[in-house]
């Protein structure tokens, strides 16, 4: 079934972002549920070239007003992004908005999210001469195509949520969910204090695929290898805790830069269950003939994660860019099985400090350390 699989799990935990995060619960994810897109839509499965897992999919809308509608996926993200997020729980228009975007080449988690915050905008009187609605679908569709040709309204959301925010004001500013310019994916980190941590530092912003913390939202699943790779301990209090979470961010960020440069897909990688670090040095060790430890292995990935901070602190970024948005840090999630859990800004301050101190970098301005007078 693929990644749609997450809807169910997301809505379940109290953390599928609704309507630009106002709400963490949507009222209509029954109907975006994968069972019903496999039944009703997909016609045939997909792997990337030599994949054993195919977990992508083929599908066809054979009849109504998106009938002729062809395309692969949707993955999660697009779903939660033209759906939950816009408050549209039309399944048949998701798919129409997720072959839009492919083919007219934007990506559809900023899509979807610069749309919502405009709805948002509209809804509260900030935007004005948006005629589209939560859960309009046919608007929905309709912006699409018009920020691809940046005709009308769409020209104006082209620029992003931040950019777009920044021309009407700090009320505006203040409804964009983003790190670094880069509107959040579909996980409200407000009850997920490691992902919060990830989505805040990651180097080109809110994105969940710099750290994509498995061992912290699947801990069951991985208890073993949470205390046998990082050396932590999965308590009853594992969810909910903060002091735990930079070197866990740390280990995924370091890994998943591995992953992402042994040309290996994160979904085949650390996602799967019997997949560990160690196998990572026998695949290399053999398609290569390169004899290297894990350690080693590790070292490049940590590299290549200074190296992204090194460009970043030239191009201007400091501490004060590795926040969590407005919303994030100050409304509780208000909807749902997490409604009232809230992301304290002195215990992120606190994270933030120990991922910097274990990074080896200033805790000031999040940038490397001066070099010791005389040192090399």
């Amino acid at each position: 079934l693929g990644t749609p699989l997450l809807t169910k799990l997301l809505q379940d935990l109290g953390v599928l972002p609704t309507r630009n995060f106002q709400a963490s619960t949507f009222e209509g994810a029954n109907a975006l549920n994968a069972d019903r897109l496999y039944k009703e839509y997909v016609v045939g499965r997909k792997a990337c070239f030599n994949c054993p897992v195919g977990c992508s999919r083929v599908y066809c809308i054979k009849e109504g007003i998106y009938g002729g509608t062809i395309g692969e996926g949707p993955e999660f993200e697009s779903m939660s992004a033209f759906g939950s997020k816009c408050g549209n729980s039309n399944l048949a228009s998701l798919l129409r908005a997720n072959t839009l975007a492919n083919q007219l080449g934007l990506d559809t988690i900023s899509t979807g999210s610069v749309i919502s915050w405009a709805l948002e905008c509209a809804e509260k009187g900030i935007l004005k001469g948006l005629e589209t609605t939560w859960g309009d679908h046919q608007g929905i569709v309709a912006i699409i195509e018009k920020i691809a040709y940046r005709e009308g309204i769409g020209d104006f959301l082209a620029e992003g949520a931040l950019r777009a925010a920044q021309t009407l004001g700090p009320e505006a500013v203040k409804l964009v969910v983003h790190t670094k310019g880069l509107e959040y994916p579909a996980t409200d980190v407000r009850n997920i204090k490691g992902m919060a941590l990830g989505f805040a530092v990651s180097s080109r912003g809110g994105d969940h695929l710099r750290s994509l913390p498995l061992y912290e939202v699947a801990p069951d699943l991985y208890r073993d290898a949470v205390r046998e790779e990082i050396g932590i301990e999965v308590t009853p209090e594992y969810w909910r805790e903060y002091a735990t979470k930079p070197l866990l961010i740390i280990w995924h960020e370091n890994w998943h830069a591995v992953v992402d440069s042994l040309g290996l897909c994160k979904l085949e990688g650390i996602a799967l269950k019997p997949l560990r670090p160690a196998h990572f040095t026998r695949l290399l060790r053999t398609a290569t003939g390169w004899n290297i430890s894990k350690g080693e292995l590790e070292k490049i990935g940590e590299r290549i994660v200074n190296t992204e901070r090194l460009f970043n602190c030239r191009e201007g970024i400091r501490r004060n860019d590795d926040y969590p948005p407005e919303r994030i840090l100050t409304e509780p999630i208000a909807t749902g099985p997490a409604a009232g859990e809230r992301l304290s800004r002195e215990n992120f301050e606190q994270m933030l400090d120990e991922y910097y101190r274990l990074r080896g970098w200033d805790r000031e301005s999040g940038c490397g350390q001066e070099p010791a007078p005389g040192s090399a």
